[in-house]
């Protein structure tokens, strides 16, 4: 089955409804905001969006002025994301970490949803691709994150360029992605994501202990050749490095997570992964956790839903069935649209 999008539209939204609609639909496509409209045009809004591999794809258009995430929403829990905004039309602000970037048509940004942002939108209209990454998927390929937030990779770079071109061309051709292909797709475009942010000034700014660093990079990288060995634990990573658990430990402390999370965030993303894959989909739920490392099916099953909020099996079974129901979904915006 290919892949297909999904359409959430204020078009035939009564205009009393629209600001409420459309708050629900922000947050259900990404992660919990708040939303400012424009006090002289009615809102509108349209969100597209499809699953691709680790990459939840949107494309957004909308007159809404103003978006923020604020502490409080943060405080309720959520998964760590990184938010890669590309500009297609119109022009915006997006302010964290105490940085601004002003992101003009062919540009693209990071912001985090760990913490406050806002978002600063021409009132009469913008037009965006917005993919949301799991952080874990990201910060394998990119250290210093919280340095790159908030700045600008222009369109005119390289790896900006490169980025607009993948996705207008797959915005056409979505239709004819094979779920096969998804994955493969998604991991080619955090690759030039990465290469993009890699250029960056922030990416290359020196760090307390160059050492130190060094060391991170190293049991980093040893961590993701060994992700899938059952017997990979804080121990195991100390004798590979030949540092006590004690020092590894005190390595990641300047880090977003231990390396304990780390490691168990990293295995779930693979499972989830590998549950939405249609190669493996024959494959048993516990055989898929036991190959990325876990040796307990009920303490994975807990784990995951813990993650994600939901079960191995209700993740399994509602991306099985994405592509039948985004055909219904397109079917039913197609129809209301003629009959608006």
């Amino acid at each position: 089955m290919q892949q297909n999008w999904n359409v959430l539209s204020t078009h035939s939204v009564p205009e009393s409804q629209r600001a409420a609609y459309w708050i629900d639909a922000i947050c259900s496509t990404y992660v919990l905001l708040d939303c400012e409209p424009s006090d002289e045009l009615p809102l509108f809004g349209d969100i597209q969006s499809s699953r691709l591999g680790i990459l939840d794809f949107t494309h957004l258009r909308s007159n809404v002025k103003r978006v923020r995430r604020t502490e409080r929403q943060i405080n309720k829990g959520g998964d760590d994301y990184c938010m890669v905004q590309i500009q297609r039309e119109g022009k915006s602000a997006v302010i964290q970490d105490g940085r601004t970037a002003v992101v003009n048509p062919g540009d693209f940004v990071l912001y985090e949803s760990t913490r406050p942002y806002e978002l600063i939108l021409g009132e009469s209209g913008h037009d965006v691709f917005v993919m949301r990454v799991p952080r874990a998927q990201l910060e394998a390929h990119v250290c210093n994150l919280e340095e790159l937030t908030a700045t600008t990779v222009s369109g005119g770079d390289a790896a900006g360029h490169l980025l607009s071109i993948i996705v207008e061309t797959l915005v056409l051709d979505i239709d004819k992605l094979q779920p096969s292909s998804t994955v493969g797709v998604s991991d080619a475009i955090t690759n030039v994501v990465a290469a993009g942010l890699r250029g960056l000034p922030g990416a290359n700014v020196r760090k307390p202990s160059t050492l130190q660093a060094y060391h991170i990079a190293r049991v980093k990288a040893y961590v993701l050749d060994n992700l899938r060995d059952p017997e990979l634990t804080i121990h195991s990573v100390a004798r590979a490095m030949k540092m006590s658990p004690d020092h590894l430990s005190r390595l990641f402390r300047a880090e977003s997570v231990p390396l304990s999370r780390m490691i168990w965030r990293m295995r779930l993303e693979g499972c989830r992964r590998d549950l939405t894959d249609p190669r493996l989909a024959e494959r048993g739920i516990s055989h898929v956790a036991f190959s990325w490392g876990f040796n307990n099916a009920t303490h994975f099953s807990r784990s995951f839903r813990d993650e994600y909020g939901v079960s191995p099996r209700e993740w399994r079974d509602s991306n099985c069935q994405h592509a039948t129901s985004s055909r219904s979904w397109k079917g039913q915006a197609l129809r209301s649209e003629a009959t608006a």
